[in-house]
């Protein structure tokens, strides 16, 4: 019987989870190659998971400074507007935005800033002549709970086994708390040509296709919400019109063409018995001609702050959150294996629930 040692190498499921303004998030993710010897673990994580067996878990809870690196005043900074690079290094322009995050190599000047630092800042004040940055971690100020579920284990042959991982930083560091508005304030998403696309729209196209693992956890988070017997409303692209009550409402791979989202939103609320669930489902693939160019100007995770915003609009953002899943296994028959490293399109989902 193989337990969790210093001895063993394997792959490790993830799961943190947060609750801001009222919504709850879950970020699911794959460790792929954990090495108990050369790893750095969240705090108290290493010692929960010694002597454990394949498919056991463990949880723990941090209060802010516990895991997530602590707020630091001194990261939030109010700068010359004129510091702010005027176009992406794909040319595109930056439009400010209160709310929003940016690479902080996107500010000129920061002494201990590269110009390539893909790292975030969030704008959280915006005047004619300056804007306030918070470079601290989103999560910097909210408890955290990280769950590690052991998926299997084997014994280590060598001394070594790959590079270090360091988890906290490969799980929160990326993505997690973008989705989540700043001190209750909505972000400022939207401007004049956020909703354009390139195409007219009018001519029918299909979504690019995401791998089978990752239809299959999209599957599994739908599968949270929709129960037998239920009747569904899918107003993805390609569906009918809806006639008649629903218990569910779910929309894939669809809500990144929509040019009039809220509109399309509110209409199907009108169908929903009272505490029906609705949940959107996205990728990070796109058909970059149908796609609203505001989408493409946000990072994966902000753009499930942007739904929750159209579900806000149209009241049904009651018992709302998110669901991520990411890094899993694609499957090796995959024409894409190879060129994805065996990694599989990653998931993003966004809940919310018609009012009682």
């Amino acid at each position: 019987m193989i337990t969790f040692t210093d001895t063993v190498i394997g792959t490790l499921e993830f799961t943190v989870r947060w609750e801001s303004n009222g919504i709850l998030h879950e970020e699911w993710f794959l460790g792929r190659k954990f090495n108990p010897v050369n790893d750095v673990f969240p705090r108290g994580m290493r010692e929960a998971l010694e002597g454990k067996q394949a498919g056991e878990s463990v949880t723990l809870s941090y209060e802010p400074r516990m895991c997530i690196p602590r707020h630091r005043k001194s990261l939030v900074q109010t700068i010359d507007i004129g510091r702010m690079r005027p176009k992406t290094v794909q040319g595109n322009p930056i439009i400010p935005r209160k709310g929003r995050f940016y690479p902080q190599g996107h500010i000129n000047g920061l002494l201990d800033v590269y110009p390539d630092t893909l790292t975030p800042f969030r704008l959280i004040e915006l005047e004619e002549d300056t804007f306030t940055a918070d470079r601290n971690h989103p999560l910097a100020q909210i408890p955290v709970a990280i769950t590690a579920t052991i998926q299997y284990m084997e014994e280590r042959e060598t001394g070594t086994y790959g590079s270090l991982s360091h988890w906290r930083e490969i799980l929160c560091d990326w993505g997690p708390g973008m989705q989540t508005m700043y001190d209750d304030n909505p972000t400022d998403f939207f401007h004049s040509a956020f909703f354009d696309r390139k195409d007219s729209g009018e001519a029918l196209f299909a979504p690019p296709a995401v791998d089978a693992t990752a239809k299959k956890n999209l599957e599994k988070a739908y599968s949270r919400f929709i129960k037998p017997n239920m009747r569904v409303l899918d107003f993805s692209m390609g569906t009918e019109r809806p006639q008649g009550k629903f218990d569910a409402a779910v929309c894939s791979f669809s809500v990144e063409y929509m040019h009039r989202p809220v509109d399309i939103i509110r209409y199907v609320s009108h169908f929903l018995e009272a505490g029906a669930p609705i949940i959107i489902g996205f990728s990070n693939t796109f058909d970059e001609s149908n796609v609203i160019q505001g989408w493409t100007e946000l990072h994966e995770f902000e753009r499930m702050g942007l739904v929750l915003e159209y579900l806000r609009f149209t009241n049904l953002d009651n018992e709302a959150g998110t669901l991520s899943f990411r890094n899993d296994w694609r499957q090796e028959d995959d024409p894409l294996f190879q060129k994805t490293k065996g990694i599989s399109d990653p998931i993003y989902i966004v809940y919310g629930h018609k009012p009682k």
